[in-house]
């Protein structure tokens, strides 16, 4: 059976590359904004959630907080792919397991969406890290 994720992109392209891209290892899921990718994870939480930062109205980190609030959704993995650099000041709440800055290459972005989903005992680097390519 695939990990179920779900991609939260305010850019339709984006958002499609994203679900056509990962659709071969994931089992993917949509949503144009934050509120609509939250009200997703509560009827069907997803094993990781792929957010962009910079989301109308409620952003990343918005959304990675209330992830973090509610206990339904507490084990969700957080992967920020975003064009933004990361925000250090946000308290912890807020900060995702991993960060990545666009533009990633595809096997950068599906090697971290798999480390993140291993078991915790099983992975062996930080677990907060920023990637950046050029």
């Amino acid at each position: 059976m695939k990990p179920r994720v779900l991609i939260v992109e305010n850019t339709w392209t984006m958002r499609e590359t994203l679900r056509l891209l990962l659709s071969g290892e994931f089992d993917c899921s949509v949503a144009p904004d934050a509120e609509s990718g939250l009200a997703q994870m509560r009827e069907s939480p997803p094993d990781l959630l792929v957010s962009d930062v910079g989301l109308e109205g409620m952003d990343g980190y918005g959304l990675c907080r209330q992830v973090r609030a509610e206990t339904r959704l507490q084990h969700i993995r957080v992967l920020f792919v975003s064009g933004h650099l990361p925000r250090l000041d946000e308290p912890a709440s807020c900060q995702p397991d991993a960060y990545l800055i666009k533009p990633v290459k595809p096997p950068i972005l599906i090697a971290q969406m798999h480390s993140l989903l291993r078991p915790e005992q099983e992975r062996t680097e930080p677990q907060w890290k920023v990637a950046q390519e050029h």
